[in-house]
């Protein structure tokens, strides 16, 4: 069955070596006496007998299992496998084409085997061993009593579960020794689709005494448990690669390529682990557990593969290739969905399935193809990566048309291990080892790239605290406070307090756009343009002119918001603002007309205004850190009414950036406020 080559995984090969250990050790107790034909005497004592001569008939009657009935028009079938032959699925040490290979190539449904033998001496605890490998359901009949089965029919249905050796406790034979057997055989209308070779039994049955029959039926259900134990270790193994692939995306959420790889991690243990339950319990029936491996292991598996390889090279054209890919996965869903019950033999005819095939065999090439292109585009964004991505992507493409092998009629069962089992044991083993040593190397590589980045904030924090003064300047006859909280490590505010002789004070205050590093650095080309620019001019309107000429074409990108003010001693105050939030006087904001942001044209101008303030008014002036702080629980704004409010209370540089942080800080916040003193003297106030 396909189901069972799927998710072989990294310990196939191991598991196999183990079984054949295990075979022999078993088989070293086991005699097996080949039979003769029909009517053959058997004498049994600790010896087996395989039943390898049979009569064949397609259709169903119950009257087949008579043991009057007349076969002599049935076909004759041999079981007995070429020692060479090997089962694609099981390992298995035989292998016989089922009755599609051997003439009945569209039979589906029903069919009958029946042989016979005579058993001389004492048959008191005999015992038949039905093989593990066989297609899909049967029922066991002796001397027209139903004995026994494998899997549940009914009238109208038929339940069918992964195949298994199963022994039956046989009734006493007639008088003179004589049992008819007869196996009344179910195959679905979807197996053949799988394998030319399909239908009915691929090995002899085999008869026996209850000792020697439970060491051959352990012998055939070793080789089997190791799969199954496979599955069940692969599954372990995939889903601690899918929680540590998890960890690193949390760890770090800019690197999608993690995301999909604990995807297609966390479907592979998941497919494994129901592939254990499925193959080793009759808890699901092999129906819905072929339609979700074809949803989940056909489909979904290899297309989040894929995703992963997209966005772990980076790829330029990421949205079409993941476009591309989905409808190509949708598709295939669709074909599947037509290859198997019930659509297929209601909705769609048997004889389409072939035509249905070659069409998913298209939509896997077209899938191919697209994982070429990503091979190649990541090779040319990364050699290194690429080049040793290159062998487990192509072992991940052959994965693709392993089983088209069988369909396309290459003869795959003189394969020891089965050669959908060895290739794809190599492809996930080697898969694992390279998409974990690419892990390991990026992830390395992050961490000292993230070491590099963590000292560089560390300098540009150190720069920064020395470009937003600790102690503002004492100014006579003012009171200058001044706060200032980054919402991140390094921000994009900024501030200076500047005395200018006895003319009083030059203060600028800035918001650069955006945060971060680049952020940081263009503040510190603006303060030390502003710095530069003040020991020549105390005008406004001037010093923001030529800082817009010294920062318009050194910015890679964004802005800078800028409002500068001169307060001189007799309490005229001269403004100026290039798009900047305006300043506030007595809780009331300033009337100003609108201006170009710093950086965007060199040739911008910047109109001034005068204002006085008498004793006791505050001028503040603060970035739209502000206003633009958000509550969290219902994502308010503090906007401009709960900021006049504030203001309304004359609070301090400190007491508003703390309201303000406390509402919910998204965004830097500065805040200056100059207070004219009633006095001659005043006290500056640094915070």
């Amino acid at each position: 069955m396909r189901a069972r080559i799927l998710m072989i995984g990294l310990t196939a090969c191991l598991a196999a070596v183990a079984a054949c250990a295990k075979g022999q050790s078993a088989g070293q107790q086991v005699s097996r006496v080949t039979a003769g034909g029909p009517g053959a005497i058997v004498q049994l004592a600790h010896s087996t007998y395989a039943l390898t001569e049979w009569k064949f008939q397609p259709g169903d009657d119950l009257a087949y299992a008579r043991p009057d009935y007349d076969d002599a028009g049935w076909k004759a079938i041999n079981l007995e496998g070429h020692r060479n032959m090997h089962d694609p699925y099981f390992s298995a040490d035989s292998y016989v084409p089922g009755w599609t290979a051997l003439g009945f190539p569209n039979l589906t449904g029903y069919a009958w085997y029946r042989t016979s033998v005579k058993i001389a001496g004492n048959n008191t605890d005999l015992w038949l061993e039905m093989p593990p490998n066989f297609d899909d359901a049967y029922q066991l009949y002796v001397n027209g009593k139903l004995i026994g089965g494998f899997g549940k029919f009914t009238p109208k249905h038929v339940r069918r579960f992964y195949s298994r050796a199963t022994r039956f406790h046989l009734p006493m034979a007639d008088a003179n020794g004589e049992m008819v057997l007869a196996l009344r055989f179910y195959m679905s209308v979807d197996t053949p689709q799988w394998s030319f070779r399909a239908g009915g039994l691929h090995s002899a049955p085999v008869i026996g005494m209850e000792r020697t029959i439970a060491l051959l039926q352990l012998r055939n259900n070793n080789v089997n448990l190791h799969t199954f134990l496979s599955f069940l270790l692969l599954g372990l193994v995939l889903l601690i690669a899918g929680i540590v692939s998890l960890w690193l995306y949390l760890m770090d959420r800019s690197e999608r390529a993690y995301l999909w790889l604990t995807a297609a991690f966390l479907m592979g243990a998941m497919l494994s682990i129901v592939q254990f339950l499925g193959s080793s319990t009759y808890l699901f029936p092999i129906t819905p557990l072929l339609l979700f491996e074809d949803v989940f292991g056909f489909a979904l598996l290899p297309l989040f593969w894929l995703l992963f390889w997209v966005h772990w090279f980076r790829l330029r054209a990421q949205r079409l290739v993941t476009r591309v890919a989905w409808s190509l996965a949708l598709v295939e869903l669709c074909v599947f969905a037509c290859l198997r019950q019930p659509v297929l033999g209601t909705v769609v005819p048997p004889e389409w399935a072939h035509g249905i095939w070659l069409c998913s065999v298209i939509l896997r090439i077209a899938f191919a193809l697209l994982l070429v292109g990503v091979t190649v585009g990541g090779i040319r964004q990364d050699r290194a990566e690429g080049w040793i991505a290159l062998p487990a992507i192509i072992l991940f493409g052959i994965t693709l048309f392993a089983m088209d092998m069988e369909v396309l009629g290459i003869p795959v069962e003189y394969f020891p291990l089965g050669i959908h089992v060895g290739i794809l044991a190599i492809a996930y083993f080697v898969l694992a080892l390279v998409v974990l040593g690419l892990v390991m190397r990026r992830f390395l590589r992050s961490q000292v790239h993230q070491q590099e980045l963590v000292h560089e904030m560390e300098q540009a924090q150190a720069v920064q605290s020395l470009l937003v003064p600790e102690q503002i300047p004492q100014t006579p006859g003012y009171r200058v406070e001044g706060t200032y909280l980054p919402a991140s490590q390094v921000g994009g505010d900024f501030y200076q307090v500047l005395p200018v002789s006895a003319d009083g004070v030059i203060v600028v205050l800035g918001d650069v756009s955006g945060k971060g590093l680049q952020a940081a650095m263009v503040v510190s080309m603006a303060v030390g343009a502003v710095r530069a620019i003040v020991k020549e001019t105390i005008e406004p309107a001037e010093i923001l002119e030529r800082l817009n000429r010294e920062l318009t074409g050194n910015l890679k990108s964004g802005f800078v918001t800028c409002v500068c003010a001169r307060v001189d001693t007799d309490g005229t105050v001269t403004v100026s603002n290039a798009g900047h939030l305006p300043p506030w006087v007595n809780g009331n904001e300033m009337t100003m007309e609108g201006a170009l942001p710093l950086g965007m044209l060199a040739g911008a101008k910047y109109d001034a205004e005068r204002f006085h303030l008498n004793d006791g008014d505050t001028l503040t002036m603060m970035s739209d850190g502000i206003v633009e702080a958000r509550r969290e629980k219902d994502g308010q704004l503090y906007g401009f009414d709960r900021l006049a409010a504030l203001l309304a209370r004359q609070p301090s540089a400190r007491e508003i950036a703390h309201e303000a942080q406390c509402f919910g800080q998204e965004d830097d916040i500065s805040v200056l406020s100059i207070t004219r003193m009633v006095v001659a003297s005043a006290v500056a106030v640094s915070i």
